[in-house]
């Protein structure tokens, strides 16, 4: 279905009082879409790969949080709880919770475009969960991804673990910051990253990437930016400026093509991954 969305396959949907969308519309609007998007394939994901992820999404976290998760045994999407409180009891739905033999995180989504956290929430998910007898005796982490400022997840985490003793770590962070990551991975920027991620992890993070992109999020690690301060040529079709130079062992032939001949012959794709340490060994240069 991804895939179909992307290269614009999927048709429309009628959607609120008959109105006709296009799926990657209704896409940047639902965050059930999100999440099913990107954590339906973190299940498929080595567990080595899984556990760095994991660790860099709890980057910035408060309380604590373990070396490793432990091994991965499932994820449960959407599930309700009774939530018993003072004034009687509703439903609540955490987006998801992921579960691991030493832990239990749960994880609440909100899309780049779409409402903000709120503290009230996180408690009810959390409250809720341990009055269950759902594998509640395992240490619980929460993570909140998008919509979420630094200063709101620290003041909101000092008042969940201090009422909550089971609540062991909480950590925040936008979707750009989850894209940076998996950007890391999939164009390996840290050579060290290389050896543990295999090609079906790659590929599965590349559809991860394809996905954020429906919600206007950078998943490429190239920026025009970078461009600017290089002086290049500009781009012509002057007939005078497409002459080549071809070189041999024996002399140097001048050859001047003609357009018909240009357009019959097959030219490789730009990959701008070439470019990359080029830029990189310029700008030190110029430091």
């Amino acid at each position: 279905m991804l895939k179909a969305i992307l290269h614009g396959k999927a048709g429309r949907i009628e959607h609120q009082n008959d109105e006709s969308v296009s799926w990657s519309s209704l896409f940047k609007t639902r965050e059930d879409l999100l999440t099913s998007t990107v954590f339906e394939r973190f299940g498929y994901l080595s567990e080595s790969l899984q556990d760095y992820l994991l660790i860099q999404f709890f980057n910035n976290y408060h309380g604590v949080t373990p070396d490793s998760f432990g091994e991965f045994e499932g994820i449960t999407y959407w599930p309700r709880f009774n939530h018993e409180h003072e004034a009687g009891s509703n439903q609540v739905e955490p987006d998801l919770i992921i579960h691991f033999d030493q832990c239990n995180i749960i994880v609440e989504v909100k899309p780049p475009a779409g409402s903000d956290q709120y503290f009230g929430q996180w408690k009810k998910e959390v409250e809720s969960l341990l009055q269950s007898d759902n594998d509640h005796e395992k240490p619980l982490y929460f993570l909140a991804i998008g919509r979420i400022g630094q200063a709101d997840a620290k003041c909101w985490a000092r008042k969940l673990l201090q009422e909550f003793d089971e609540l062991k770590g909480l950590a925040a962070l936008e979707w750009k910051d989850v894209s940076t990551y998996i950007m890391e991975l999939t164009h390996i920027v840290n050579p060290t990253l290389d050896p543990f991620i295999t090609k079906k992890d790659k590929r599965i993070l590349l559809d991860i990437l394809e996905g954020l992109s429906l919600y206007g999020l950078q998943v490429s690690p190239f920026k025009w930016a970078q461009f600017n301060d290089y002086l290049l040529p500009k781009l012509t079709l002057d007939h005078r400026l497409l002459q080549s130079n071809v070189i041999n062992s024996a002399n140097i032939v001048t050859a001047s093509k003609s357009m018909s001949e240009l357009l019959v012959n097959t030219f490789q794709p730009l990959d701008l991954q070439l470019i990359q340490p080029y830029l990189k060994n310029n700008v030190k240069d110029s430091e």
